[in-house]
């Protein structure tokens, strides 16, 4: 498991359309300009399990204020920080993956471009578009508007989300390897092993204690 999927399946459970790793290239042959680590869109309306009465609540960082979300993401082991080529705006590649993504008119790019660059967020009418910044620990030179989420914060909802809908998510034979694997280490151990143990496996300030087996017959929860 590597940041990037872990961040990949907050973003999902969370009712966001994702995409990994998405390049922006360069205007001529050669080398890739950057990347974003996650490109996510989240609608307003968003609910699952509605219509049962007790819908499934999201992480407050996507409570809706009626606006699309649009969110560029930056995945770090350590310090949360957004790579150079998003904070530079010489380099215009805020406007390129704006264009790919294709949201705005193209005469208003320049203008969402440069709110990105100096405060990491944008929106009007229709859309918020902000900055997030995923990371060991939160970086407090970073763009005034982004949004930094930590690893222990994002693997603690992760967790909650697949013990208390463990029935409804049960069925997931279609889901990535690493979905499959963070269902079934919540299935299986505590809220601490399961955090430590996806840690370690993120290569997130690993501790190479050896945790203890669980019990197939018990199950904690905090």
């Amino acid at each position: 498991m590597n940041p990037e999927r872990i961040a990949y399946w907050f973003f999902r459970l969370n009712g966001c359309a994702t995409i990994t790793n998405f390049v922006v290239h360069p205007d001529r042959r050669g080398s890739q300009r950057t990347d974003v680590d996650v490109l996510a869109v989240r609608f307003p309306h968003r609910a699952e399990l509605l219509t049962s009465g007790e819908p499934m609540p999201d992480h407050p960082v996507f409570n809706s204020d009626g606006r699309i979300d649009i969110i560029f993401a930056e995945v770090k082991h350590g310090l949360c920080r957004l790579n150079g080529p998003w904070t530079n705006p010489l380099d215009e590649n805020m406007q390129r993956v704006l264009y790919a993504v294709g949201a705005f008119d193209s005469q208003r790019v320049v203008e969402v471009a440069q709110a990105l660059y100096h405060q990491g967020f944008f929106q009007d009418d229709a859309y918020r578009v902000r900055l997030f910044a995923l990371g060991e620990r939160k970086n407090d030179a970073i763009l005034p508007a982004a949004v930094q989420l930590i690893w222990d914060e994002i693997l603690d909802f992760i967790y909650k989300r697949f013990t208390t809908y463990q029935h409804q998510k049960a069925h997931h034979s279609q889901w990535d390897s690493t979905g499959r694997q963070l269902y079934n280490l919540a299935s299986q151990r505590t809220r601490e092993e399961f955090v430590e143990t996806v840690r370690a496996c993120m290569q997130v300030h690993v501790d190479t204690r050896q945790l203890p087996q669980p019990n197939p017959g018990q199950r904690n929860h905090d």
